[in-house]
């Protein structure tokens, strides 16, 4: 067999392992955060935010149309796993010709152990990768990063081909593949050009003798080539057409191929090849021309409607996310930020402590290093891996400088350009909305090339120590020197990341849009606040076509004339536009508008009867009389200089409810903050995973809760997949969105058991009346609670868990009070009395309840020694 076909053999079976690890951790639906929208816009060919993506949403609409799985997003995230087990087949492929280069012998030349060595400790790094805690998350998902690291992978180890070929006739089109990948990256993602630094030095070695000059020229060259890239080409073509329409870019074409029919005549080779290059730059970047063409198309999704030239030119350059400096390090004048900047001396302090030790170095820790727990906020913890691939990657790096010093540059250039060069661009302000990790994994691949070469050094080292070698005994050793890499670093990188990156089962998004969908009475308009209750709706409605009758309401996206346009004039799947009676014109040029504290009322039509009608169903009293309209004072959403404002958010609210109250539904998502609601936090009632606007005035805000809908919705509606079944793994975004649910038994079971013996009545799964005793309810709603959501998993709050024991105890169910009380006691015994006076008072309550006397008498008398300390305590503060 010959070496080409072992080492195809053994590519393949990279492939496969990586490939058959994704699969059984696969998500077998769309995840949270920008998921469900890469998945709907892929599937409709929309418009997702800006820059786009659009050879990704090519090729992903290709898959969505593959009857792999029946679920849409399940076809995407099986995409994902493809081309992350084809980047870590490159990785092999990649460690394998890094060894070839300073061994300075074709691999045909090797002898065994040398085979196994370079094999096997390539297969090391390679699946080093695989298994890394930020890459394989990307890979059982959809997104962009698991495609940016496939095409980076590919750009690299074509740069390698070359590098062997050359001075070969025909070598040159390594170089056009490498620019015309580097050309189609631009349609997926911008982090790929980092690679570009990596590619002149992998040039400039083979091609130019070192000396200080041509370094320095070369350093010139390689960083006015990404300038021409990135200001001429990505952002200069778009103000080409803005500035000349179509006609400039005709004459661009045609001055390109003119000049290359030129210097091809003339045999002028590096004007060739450098013409060449461009146009293979500027027919890679075409791919942009889907989101023009599909915004004329006027899809579902259409962030931005880049229809026009100069909106195109403002999508592309993501002019709506603004700009930042790159060096002052605090920059941002929003409070939040200016608050956290205080923590920090200076710049530099910020930078070292915040930017790149918080947001870089513990990210690359947690892959070779060891991830503490699957938690936002989760530190190095050397127990986990025993930062065994950081040590054989630290010792690979110095092995291949003394080796090979001008190829280990270029592996150290993609290493810091991805990681260190990329936080410095970045600059990203404290706090993040969520962990940045996915950001750095070209550092984190550049780094698994090392962790491949630093185990094939390892057996060089121990076999030139060994002086009576003999060639059977090498053998032994390069496969015990592989072993040992295998299972002490993949192996335990397999083992203590399996369960945290295992998907399967976990339907919580799905189910999470639906409920909150389904929640909802038809025509209705539903606000929502950010990605993870907008873009798992979009998912339903764009791809599952599940009640696309509801106009959702992105509240950032309310803050854009274009989206508040698109609601009032737009029916997408044929729902009713918005009706907002603002002109276009005002709508377009929204602003902020000063105000004082303002009085609305608004004609309450049918919602009025509403209210009465559902209290006569359910038997259950209102708080209140309904009024005849819906009346709210508007309340100033920030205060500059003393003068109250209202962002353009706040007005479209104002200007939704005002225009469609009475007429349509309208409803809040639970997640949305009550300060986003324009004051009326006290106009709303509480259904589920949605409040909705009532003409009802509650004594406090969001304290009026409806118990007929609420049990319907949670019993009868909404879905809960495996969200009790502990065997199935459950990632931290899901946990906290379910950890809404608690509260709504909780809620529902209090109110139930306020008139133990009241008639109450609801529907049941077939949509069957029943009337039952309130308290036997209110029990019911706890079991449910309780086999659903277990304390083990859904961790609560101390008042939550003294209301379920005291209502079960109150019920005469005390052995299902116990766990609860059992959760209270070991809050309480990690802090005192006097830390967590609180805390101490809810479980004396609870032992009560659950007939524990003398249990509650002790905590009461400890809670009266502790009071003066307490009075104490709490005069310093006011002093």
């Amino acid at each position: 067999m010959t070496h080409r076909n072992v080492n195809r053999i053994i590519a393949a079976g990279i492939f496969l392992v990586a490939e058959a690890i994704y699969l059984s951790t696969m998500a077998p639906t769309f995840s949270f955060w920008d998921c469900g929208e890469v998945i709907a816009t892929s599937r409709t060919l929309g418009i997702p935010h800006p820059p786009g993506a659009p050879l990704y949403l090519l090729v992903g609409h290709l898959f969505s149309l593959l009857p792999f799985f029946d679920d849409i997003g399940a076809r995407l995230n099986f995409f994902s796993t493809l081309i992350s087990s084809t980047t870590i087949m490159l990785t092999w492929l990649i460690i394998v010709r890094l060894i070839a280069l300073y061994r300075g012998t074709k691999p045909e030349a090797w002898s065994l152990p040398e085979k196994i060595a370079a094999w096997g400790g390539a297969a090391v790094g390679a699946l080093a990768l695989a298994f890394s805690d930020s890459f394989w998350f990307n890979a059982t998902e959809t997104g962009l990063w698991a495609a940016s690291s496939l095409l980076t992978a590919t750009i690299f180890w074509m740069m390698l081909c070359w590098h062997d070929e050359d001075p070969a006739p025909g070598s040159e089109r390594w170089l056009l593949g490498v620019i015309y990948m580097i050309g189609l990256s631009i349609g997926v993602h911008l982090l790929c050009l980092l690679a570009l630094f990596s590619l002149v030095l992998i040039y400039y070695f083979k091609k130019y003798t070192v000396t200080p000059k041509s370094f320095g020229l070369m350093a010139l060259f390689s960083l006015g080539l990404f300038f021409l890239i990135y200001k001429l080409i990505i952002k200069g073509i778009p103000v080409l057409l803005v500035l000349t329409s179509w006609w400039g870019m005709t004459l661009l074409v045609a001055a390109l191929a003119f000049g290359i029919w030129y210097s091809h005549k003339n045999r002028l080779t590096l004007l060739n090849l450098g013409l060449l290059s461009v146009v293979l730059l500027i027919l890679g970047y075409t791919s942009y021309m889907l989101i023009f063409v599909r915004a004329h198309a006027g899809p579902p999704i259409n962030e931005n409607d880049p229809s026009t030239l100069q909106a195109f030119f403002s999508y592309v350059n993501r002019e709506q996310y603004g700009e930042w400096p790159l060096w002052p390090r605090r920059w941002s004048p929003e409070p939040v930020y200016q608050y956290y900047y205080q923590r920090y001396s200076s710049e530099l302090d910020y930078f070292w402590s915040y930017q790149l030790k918080q947001m870089y170095l513990r990210y690359f820790g947690w892959q070779f290093i060891g991830r503490s727990a699957d938690v936002e906020g989760a530190v190095v913890d050397w127990g986990k891996l025993w930062g065994l691939p950081f040590l054989a990657g630290l010792f690979g790096a110095v092995a291949h400088f003394r080796k090979n010093w001008k190829m280990a540059l270029p592996v150290a250039t993609l290493f810091l350009m991805t990681g260190v060069i990329l936080v410095l661009y970045l600059n990203q302000p404290e706090p993040q909305p969520r962990e940045r990790d996915y950001s750095y994994v070209g550092s984190f691949f550049a780094f698994a090339l090392w962790i491949g070469i630093g185990i094939e050094r390892l057996f060089a080292w121990v076999a030139s120590r060994l002086k009576s070698l003999t060639p059977a005994h090498a053998v032994w050793l390069s496969v015990a020197v592989v072993a040992c890499g295998l299972l002490s670093i993949d192996g335990r990188m397999l083992m203590a990341n399996y369960r945290t990156h295992d998907r399967s089962g976990n339907y919580v998004p799905w189910d999470w849009a639906w409920n909150m969908l389904q929640s909802c009475d038809k025509d209705a308009i539903l606000f929502t606040n950010g990605d993870n209750d907008t873009f798992p709706l979009w998912y339903l409605q764009e791809v599952e076509r599940i009640r696309t009758d509801v106009r959702v309401v992105n509240l950032s996206l309310a803050n854009t004339g274009w989206y508040l346009l698109q609601l009032k004039h737009d029916s997408p799947r044929g729902a009713k536009p918005v009706n907002i009676e603002m002109s276009d014109d005002d709508l377009a040029n929204i602003s902020y508008v000063p105000v004082d504290s303002v009085e609305v009322a608004v004609p309450a039509g049918r919602e009025a009867r509403k209210l009465y009608d559902d209290a006569r169903r359910t038997g259950v009293a209102l708080p209140g009389a309904p009024s005849d309209s819906l009346r709210w004072a508007i309340k100033p959403a920030l205060t500059y200089q003393g003068q109250g404002f209202l962002r353009p958010q706040d007005i479209a609210v104002y200007a939704i409810v005002v225009d469609n109250f009475g007429k349509r539904p309208i409803y809040f998502a639970l997640t949305v903050d009550p300060a986003e609601m324009t004051g009326l936090d006290r106009n709303l009632r509480l259904e589920g995973l949605v409040y909705r606007v009532v003409p009802l005035r509650s004594a406090s805000a969001l304290s009026f809760a409806d118990p007929g809908t609420l049990y319907g919705n949670l019993f009868n509606v909404y879905r809960y997949r495996n969200t009790g079944n502990l065997a199935v793994n459950i990632d931290e975004t899901s946990r906290n969105l379910l950890g809404n649910y608690p509260p709504l038994f909780a809620r529902l079971a209090i109110t139930l058991a306020a008139s133990p013996d009241a008639p109450v009545t609801v529907s049941d799964a077939s949509g069957a009346r029943k009337t039952a005793r309130s308290g036997a309810l209110s029990l019911e709603v706890l079991d449910r609670y309780a086999r659903l959501f277990p304390l083990v998993r859904y961790p609560v709050t101390p008042k939550l868990a003294g209301s379920v024991a005291t209502l079960y105890a109150a019920g005469g169910a005390n052995e299902k009070a116990y766990p609860y009380i059992h959760y209270l006691e070991t809050l309480a015994a990690k802090t005192s009395v006097g830390q967590e006076p609180g805390l101490y008072f809810t479980l004396a309550q609870a032992y009560r309840a659950a007939g524990k006397v003398r249990e509650a008498e002790s905590i009461m008398n400890d809670l009266e020694l502790a009071l003066p300390e307490l009075r104490m305590r709490l005069d310093s503060l006011k002093q």
